[in-house]
């Protein structure tokens, strides 16, 4: 079921035609009452003129002009005694009791009279009621004409002026469905309206942010796709090896190679795998989780790695510390620190993790005795893929690239330090709010 959509141009011209006809409307009822108020008036002093008339000049008054007036008129004169002097029409209306205007029924119709006393004569002069109504039906049809004639004008009118109005909408829709689906360029504002400027300035910061998403994902398609060559020519060269062995040892050796390059093959997609699921827009699962617990996790579940290759890997003094997050990002985020300081820690080395919190701040801090990294490379190292010249260590370079976005994610920020004994200590900090 198509769902019917309000129009922009139907709904500006009907409020102004509505605005347009109340006003209409409204000056067409006060003409209206103007008009009865003055022909009101105008009868009023016309039927007092004519029994003045009367009255003074004992004669009826000749109505030359009475024949282009609808409806009937009336007039009687009663003398001192109350008898009947004179009467324009047969049988006679009755005798007013009262001067001055007078409202009756008389011969099935109503009047509306003035009555005068004039030396002992009673003079009444009337018009029919429905006289004003013909009249009025008359002066009513002319001003109803107009303004069915106006109110046509300014639909038209108006019509045309908000098609032109609304023509850079239609623009920009043209501009927007004839545009090539790879061009991310933003739109010109150069020719918009002011009322236009906040909506084409919104789509071109969107074009933006879409043209960095894309920029991103071509990139990290091209270096992922670089990364895993390596893992791949390597398992490809050792397995030509392995066909052409001549000795069981040569066979053994190409066959470990191969295993090594499956296995760092392997790490480096789950790893491409947990960057992709780092969705920058939505940070799902949001709840306290408690920092101490997931660090005291990533020790355990690291000491298997950190035991095969002769490293000393503990947990060092952790106070209790509750931050806001996704627990399986913050998990994640420390299993990368502590596999990074296992995996470049020499043998015989130490790994220590803790979790300290004050009044300002939560930290986790992850130490190791390896070899550290330089100052200058402090900033590079958080890159996508960004390995240490002369590192002999095999690794992915992504490690460092995932803790830097989880924290960020996280509102915590990621701080780089070098021991002063040797070794490399890493602290991911979350701000309190005062």
């Amino acid at each position: 079921m198509s769902v019917r959509r309000p129009s922009i141009r139907i709904t500006v011209l009907g409020w102004q035609l509505g605005a347009m006809l109340l006003l209409g409307s409204v000056a067409v009822m006060a003409a209206y009452t103007l008009a009865v108020r003055s022909f009101d008036a105008l009868r009023y002093l016309e039927l007092s003129q004519i029994a003045d008339a009367v009255a003074r000049h004992g004669i009826e008054r000749q109505n030359s002009d009475e024949e282009d007036q609808p409806g009937d008129f009336l007039s009687q004169v009663w003398g001192a005694s109350g008898k009947l002097l004179y009467t324009s029409h047969s049988p006679a209306a009755p005798r007013p009791a009262k001067s001055g205007e007078v409202d009756f029924h008389y011969d099935d119709r109503s009047w509306h009279g003035f009555v005068r006393t004039y030396q002992g004569q009673t003079i009444l002069v009337a018009r029919e009621s429905g006289a004003r109504r013909e009249l009025f039906e008359r002066i009513s049809l002319p001003l109803l004409t107009v303004l069915a004639g106006l109110t046509l004008l300014l639909t038209v009118i108006l019509g045309l002026r908000v098609s032109r109005a609304l023509a850079p909408l239609s623009d920009l829709r043209a501009a927007l469905s004839t545009r090539d689906p790879a061009s991310l360029n933003p739109l010109p504002t150069e020719q918009s309206p002011r009322e236009l400027l906040p909506l084409v300035g919104t789509l071109n910061h969107l074009l933006e942010r879409i043209g960095a998403v894309l920029d991103g994902q071509r990139r990290f398609i091209a270096d992922a796709a670089h990364e895993l060559r390596t893992p791949v020519t390597a398992i490809r060269l050792y397995a030509q090896l392995a066909q052409r062995a001549e000795t069981a040892q040569e066979r053994d050796r190409a066959i470990a190679n191969i295993e090594a390059s499956c296995t760092r093959a392997a790490h480096l997609v789950e790893q491409l795998l947990a960057l992709a699921r780092l969705d920058p827009d939505h940070l799902p699962g949001v709840a306290p989780v408690r920092l101490d617990t997931l660090a005291r996790d990533g020790v355990v579940g690291l000491s298997a790695l950190a035991e095969a290759r002769h490293i000393d890997l503990g947990l060092g003094e952790s106070a209790e510390a509750t931050v806001q997050g996704s627990e399986s990002e913050l998990r994640m985020l420390i299993n990368n620190l502590i596999d990074n300081a296992v995996r470049y820690t020499p043998a015989g080395g130490q790994v220590d993790v803790s979790v300290a919190a004050t009044a300002s701040e939560v930290a986790l801090c992850v130490e190791d005795s390896g070899p550290g990294i330089p100052p200058e490379e402090h900033e590079r190292v958080f890159e996508r893929f960004r390995r240490l010249a002369g590192a002999d260590q095999p690794g992915t370079g992504l490690g460092l690239a995932i803790v830097k976005n989880v924290a960020e994610r996280h509102g915590a920020q990621v701080r780089l330090e070098n021991r002063a004994e040797g070794g490399l200590r890493v602290r991911v900090v979350w701000p309190l709010a005062a």
